[in-house]
């Protein structure tokens, strides 16, 4: 497209914008304008119907008021009184002409009498409104809904047996306050339909309905004219909205002459614009021709032809068309000199490119063999040329130095390659010895905490003699979240405890630690299991960040009498051998420690016999799997537990029920920590 095309086209959508731009500013500036007008059409019509609706209410308060003056009122559940009040309400009625309804109301807003004349009338007055009136000695009025067609100022006042609710309809007074303000005054109820109002097409004519629950301010205009709609929502006491009062005016000819006057400007603007782009064009058509002509030289020049020249005064002249003519001039001088160059640059490319191939020979050495072979065949099927035949290349076809080029950056890939082989080799030497000392050091790390947790569990049977005891925890990392513990409360109780912490690894064991260190300071504090749990459930759910829990099963064994009181707190339940029979103790109620705040903890209790032996274990043994994903399941536990029949096997029975699930498993990994502990009680014997 030629220069003075697209010079057009860009004063084209320059005017184009400025004449959007200034229609946008006159029409937010006519918008802003509106906005401001709107706003007091609003405050006026706010004003004036408070100011109506004040003075109504101060009416109906001044004859609700010389009503509570009449003594009937103090004995208005007497029936001679309530007659009189009748009789009082209806001569009222008289001297204020229609329009108004009087409700004498109870405390609990039930109607004593009314002047309204229905069948089952309802009470104007809500009966919170009642009971503000009445208990609270509060100022109430509002504005309320009757009937579909009947709005009502409302005056509410409380005496000592009730309040008195004075109403006047609304409809005469909309003639005075459209008088007052000029149009027509309608209310429109919740569903923005015409309810009263001084014109009964007020509402009808504006085709969107009237919201009720907020402002609007339009003009709506149809085929004959436009209206004005001013609106806004009318509130009861209660601040919801009861209906909106709509103020209409006939705004035809001011509309008429708006748009007259918007759409003379826009024609003006749109004339002006175009006859200053006309006056561009055709200076711009005159401006470009001497720079045409110079075009016309430079194609020209380009197609080989040295004799094109321009027209005598093209180089004169002092604008930017003369001094793109002398330009011109000086170009056609300089590719006179530029065929003259063009042999002797044929010359060194020659030489340039016999001791680019040479240099590239010499750097071929350094590769591996293959690389080497690779560049040496590239660099031996390009036959050496003469200086003749390199001078042809530059006009026409084929390019060494692009060829050598190619060569060179092939060799700098193998060289690349090859470089970055090696220094792959070196990170993955340098990684694969940081990892060696990293693991080394959390190897050690890991046996110094499983050495740790270890030298916090027993490690010797207490030497009580009417119990034996043993225990084993095989943790399924280095360290584990089960923990086994047993210590004498005083000198006729042993405690014994297994339980299991969610998750596994360094985490849990932290956890395992404070559980166990807790429990024993709460067992020795508390004495009685259910206490000791529930104390120890508070503490640990007070700092829980971590959200994890530990399953307790905690037990105190009466010494002397074989009595056994436990708490079982979502742990496994523990298994009774006894003549080769082995039960499960009976399935516990509790939940889990560290999951909710004072819980209460219900115990159980069992009475030992002689040789009776408990096992207590963690979920590591019934879970445990084998390489079907099959679970050892309590089952086979009974199974294996009942196998252990012989006279007070109690060390030997961790190590059995281990060997058992070992056996299961087959080889495959451990999937949770295994605790075991069995305790025999032998009575009072010597």
């Amino acid at each position: 497209m030629q220069l003075k095309r697209r010079i057009l086209i860009i004063l084209l959508l320059a005017m184009a914008l400025l004449v959007s731009a200034l229609t946008l500013m006159g029409w937010l500036g006519e918008r802003r304008w509106q906005q401001r007008y709107n706003d007091a059409l609003l405050q006026n019509q706010r004003i004036a119907w408070d100011k109506l609706q004040s003075e109504q209410l101060e009416d109906l308060e001044a004859i609700a008021r010389r009503l509570l003056q009449d003594p009937a009122f103090a004995q208005v559940y007497d029936s001679a009184a309530l007659q009189r009040i009748e009789s009082l309400l209806a001569r009222t009625m008289r001297e204020s002409g229609p329009g108004m309804r009087i409700d004498v109301l109870s405390p609990r807003g039930t109607l004593l009498a009314t002047t309204e004349t229905a069948l089952d009338p309802q009470p104007m007055a809500e009966h919170g409104w009642v009971r503000r009136a009445h208990t609270m000695d509060e100022e109430v009025q509002s504005l309320i809904q009757l009937t579909p067609q009947r709005y009502e100022w409302v005056k509410v006042i409380g005496f000592d047996h009730g309040a008195i609710a004075i109403g006047r309809d609304v409809s005469p007074h909309l003639k005075g306050l459209a008088d007052y303000l000029g149009g027509q005054i309608a209310i429109a109820n919740m569903r923005g339909v015409l309810a009263i109002g001084t014109d009964a097409q007020a509402i009808g004519s504006h085709r969107g309905g009237i919201p009720v629950r907020s402002q609007l301010a339009i003009v709506d205009s149809t085929g004959d004219g436009a209206v004005q709609v001013i609106s806004q929502p009318l509130l009861n006491i209660d601040k919801r909205s009861v209906g909106a009062l709509v103020w209409t005016q006939d705004v035809s000819l001011a509309h008429r002459s708006d748009q007259i006057f918007n759409a003379a400007t826009l024609a003006a603007a749109l004339c002006f614009a175009a006859a200053l782009v006309l006056a561009i064009a055709l200076y711009m058509r005159r401006a470009m021709e001497p720079l045409k002509r110079s075009v016309n030289v430079l194609r020209a020049l380009a197609n080989g032809r040295i004799d094109a020249a321009l027209d005598d005064g093209d180089e004169e002249s002092e604008d930017e068309a003369g001094a793109i003519a002398r330009g011109v001039v000086a170009i056609r001088s300089e590719l006179l000199n530029l065929e003259t160059l063009r042999q002797e640059r044929v010359r060194t490319r020659v030489q340039q490119e016999r001791l680019i191939r040479d240099q590239l020979r010499t750097l071929a050495d350094s590769l591996d063999p293959n690389s080497r072979d690779e560049i040496l065949s590239a660099l031996g099927t390009q036959s050496e040329i003469s200086g003749s035949s390199a001078m042809s290349t530059t006009t026409g076809g084929h390019n060494q130095l692009a060829e050598l080029a190619g060569i060179l950056g092939r060799m700098s890939g193998l060289v690349s390659t090859q470089q970055n082989r090696l220094l792959k080799l070196l990170r993955e030497l340098q990684a694969s010895m940081q990892t060696q000392a990293l693991l080394a050091s959390l190897q050690q790390e890991l046996e110094i905490a499983r050495q740790m947790q270890l030298s916090i569990l027993p490690r010797t049977a207490p030497l009580i003699r009417e119990v034996e005891i043993a225990a084993t925890m095989i943790p399924a990392k280095e360290v584990g979240g089960d923990f086994y513990d047993y210590f004498a409360i005083d000198d006729e109780h042993l405690a014994v405890v297994v339980a299991d912490v969610s998750g596994k690894g360094i985490p849990a064991a932290f956890f395992m630690a404070i559980s166990r260190t807790l429990l024993k300071s709460n067992a020795l504090h508390h004495k009685t299991p259910g206490r000791t749990i529930s104390a120890l459930n508070d503490q640990l759910c007070a700092e829980n960040d971590q959200m994890m829990f530990v399953t307790v099963f905690y037990g105190v064994l009466h010494l002397q009498s074989g009595r056994f009181t436990y708490v079982n707190a979502g742990h496994n339940p523990p298994v009774r051998v006894r003549s080769g029979q082995a039960d499960y103790f009976p399935s516990g109620q509790n939940m889990a420690l560290a999951v909710l705040e004072e819980q209460d903890y219900g115990e159980g209790e069992m009475q030992l016999d002689v040789d009776d032996t408990l096992v207590f274990y963690t979920d590591g043994v019934t879970e445990a799997t084998n390489h079907d994903g099959a679970l050892f399941g309590e089952p086979a536990l009974l199974d294996a537990l009942r196998g252990a029949s012989t006279p007070r096997p109690t060390a030997l029975i961790p190590q059995q029920l281990v060997q058992a699930v070992r056996d299961f498993e087959a080889g495959a990994a451990q999937a949770d920590d295994i605790t075991v502990v069995a305790l025999t009680y032998l009575g009072n014997a010597p």
